[in-house]
């Protein structure tokens, strides 16, 4: 996932890549420098009042997004809790692995479709 950090303890995602296997994944950065908080109060000190609150609202925005955050999930962790599989049951099962992915990216099935709840069962 690829978001904002809106927070000490908030993100955002934005967008969102599965990587498998020997997949790789480039991410370009579109980089600009901001100017300090002295050059920008230079820079903007012979401008008008309205001029001014336009260029301090707009730096405001462009701060506000600056901190990004990647944030990587394993997913087979996340689908044996889901089956409600023992911890690091997938791991030698790599082709059925393989086909429950599948089946999540290519078909889009929710989760809670997948999930097995074993009281449920038993009733």
């Amino acid at each position: 996932l690829v978001g904002r950090i809106a927070s000490a303890t908030v993100f955002e995602p934005k967008y969102a890549a599965i990587v498998q296997n020997k997949d790789e994944l480039t991410i370009p950065l579109d980089l600009s420098t901001i100017p300090t908080a002295q050059e920008f109060k230079d820079a903007i000190e012979a401008l008008s009042p309205e001029q001014q609150a336009f260029a301090k609202a707009f730096r405001s925005m462009q701060l506000e997004s600056t901190l990004f955050g990647v944030l990587v999930i394993q997913i087979k962790p996340q689908l044996e809790k889901v089956l409600n599989l023992p911890d690091n049951s997938l791991t030698k099962e790599i082709k059925l692995t393989q086909d429950l992915m599948q089946l999540f990216i290519q078909y889009q099935i929710p989760s809670d479709l997948l999930s097995f709840d074993p009281s449920a069962a038993a009733a």
